[in-house]
């Protein structure tokens, strides 16, 4: 009797190895995607956060040091606006790390189009204030 008791615990046993570690192996692999899945996230959402960073800056930066005096002297005309435009995306590039560059291309495109899109919509919010 103890034998035939060791013997089905053994069977027992047996079986169950490979489905635990089969269930042990997919719950890992599930874990492992999920944690490359969240920090793919927070290293895109950390590189188009410098990249905003970068716009903000770079339109505060060309109001302040071109556009401002021209609004003031009142000669603020569409070529001017042209130039204060072009400064802008000139810094906001140069403030971008290349990762930052490269991650927006992978992501959007271009990234000439993203940075007028970003630098035209920071010029709204900062008419606002």
């Amino acid at each position: 009797m103890k034998e035939a008791l060791l013997t089905l615990l053994q069977a027992v046993i047996v079986a169950a190895v490979p489905v635990i570690t089969t269930y042990l192996c997919n719950y890992l692999k599930a874990k492992k995607e999920e944690a490359k899945a969240k920090t793919t996230n927070e290293t895109a959402k950390a590189l188009i956060d410098g990249a905003l960073d970068a716009v903000v800056k770079a339109v505060a930066v060309t109001n302040q040091t071109y556009v401002d005096a021209l609004k003031k002297s009142g000669e603020f005309s569409p070529e001017n606006q042209r130039e204060a435009f072009r400064r802008s995306f000139e810094t906001a590039k140069q403030l971008l790390t290349q990762e930052a560059a490269d991650y927006i291309e992978t992501a959007y495109g271009s990234l000439q189009e993203w940075l007028t899109n970003q630098i035209e919509a920071q010029v709204k919010e900062s008419k606002k204030i």
